[in-house]
């Protein structure tokens, strides 16, 4: 640990030696911190699964004006290796500031495992790591999603909530609400980015070949654990530190959002430093696993444990599809002709077998890609102020 320390210090000495000047980047601020810097009321909620898990909650109940608590309430969910810490980096341009200023009750999901839910009332991640982690996107629409939901509604008062849901945050919401159909009832209107179901694109392919070596898919031998591990945190530190010289911009996007360009991205290269502070979030393997599976099978459906396992948990020697067509959320879709993961031809597949009310929107914006959806800084008028109108039509 010491001569990873040393070795950071040396290379910023270095930079500075040869007079390269560090973006300026608010150092370590929290998500309560930040939302507070930009003006708006935030509170913490802390909200208890089904299966124990401990899970924090953030809320902005209204907008810089003290306007009264809105009953139009709106639940945002992160994707893969992300937590609610997305929906605010892009600054004024947020999609939670944009929706708490037009007059909706924001709320920002964490799912189980990532940096602001690290609790079980049983379970440590640490000591018992082996059984914290043992966990999917599955549980994450079975469990994590309905009891926010649930909360969220009690608190509020309100009958339904809008949902937006961006790359994993719209696999779980199709796992919740075909799994458990009721759910479908206290959800107006859902909007999903980008969201990973399919993968029908060649570079899908290609990383399918790259996680089946880091992630063996012999589930059975194998158990669950954290990613990236404890061990590496003081990476965390390097890349922050390091990221903050323009130079190396390029470098660190390019590393962390499997090889992208920036070039490009419609992405503020000034926003990566940040970026690099508040992403990639924990997870668990089981998460990859799952994905992997997908990928392999061309089916959307439950974990595959293997033959016996399947029929102790499912009654079937093979896992269950999710069935999609038990979906009647009325859905606004969006997906990037440049996004790899959850491309058009993914996408078509997905709704192909949807049956409820849903709008399907190619980003017009070539080149979109899937972190664009987050933190392009053209995402508000491509995106954003659609999800509003669609939002606005339910409400009014």
């Amino acid at each position: 640990m010491l001569k990873n320390r040393l070795m950071l210090i040396w290379a910023v000495i270095q930079l500075e030696a040869v007079g390269v000047v560090r973006l300026h980047v608010d150092e370590n601020l929290s998500v309560t911190q930040i939302i507070k810097k930009h003006n708006y009321p935030v509170e913490e909620h802390t909200i208890t699964t089904a299966d124990s898990y401990v899970l924090k909650t953030f809320r902005i109940p209204h907008g810089q004006q003290g306007k009264p608590e809105s009953r139009n309430v709106v639940l945002l969910v992160h994707g893969l290796a992300s937590s609610s810490d997305d929906w605010i980096l892009l600054g004024p341009d947020s999609l939670a500031y944009h929706l708490v200023d037009s007059g909706f009750d924001v709320w920002l999901f964490n799912a189980r495992g990532t940096r602001h839910s690290r609790k079980h009332l049983k379970l440590d991640p640490e000591a018992n790591a082996t059984d914290f982690w043992n966990f999917s996107w599955e549980e994450i629409g079975l469990y994590d999603l309905p009891a926010n939901i649930d909360y969220i509604l009690n608190h509020t008062g309100a009958a339904k909530l809008f949902y937006v849901g961006h790359s994993q945050g719209g696999t779980a919401n199709l796992v919740m609400l075909s799994q458990l159909p009721k759910m479908n009832e206290k959800i107006m209107a859902a909007s999903l980015l980008a969201p990973a179901v399919y993968f029908v694109n060649e570079k899908s392919v290609a990383l399918l070949k790259v996680v089946a070596v880091l992630f063996s898919p012999r589930v059975r031998k194998i158990s669950f654990y954290e990613f990236p591990p404890k061990s590496s945190s003081h990476l965390t530190d390097i890349s922050n530190q390091l990221c903050s010289f323009p130079g190396l911009i390029t470098m660190c996007y390019n590393t962390i959002y499997f090889g992208a360009q920036l070039e490009n991205h419609p992405i503020d290269q000034k926003l990566i430093p940040l970026i690099v502070q508040h992403a990639p979030s924990t997870l668990s393997t089981k998460q990859i696993h799952h994905y992997t599976q997908i990928m392999q099978s061309g089916e959307f459906k439950r974990f595959d444990y293997g033959t016996r396992r399947n029929l102790k948990t499912y009654g079937f020697s093979k896992p269950p599809v999710f069935d999609l067509s038990r979906i009647t959320t009325p859905m606004l879709i969006f997906y990037g002709n440049g996004d790899f993961l959850a491309s058009p031809l993914s996408v078509q597949k997905m709704t192909n077998e949807l049956t409820n009310q849903h709008e399907v929107v190619e980003v017009p914006f070539d080149g979109f890609d899937h972190v664009d959806f987050l933190w392009a800084r053209n995402a508000k008028e491509l995106i954003y102020e659609k999800t509003l109108e669609m939002f606005q039509k339910y409400v009014n």
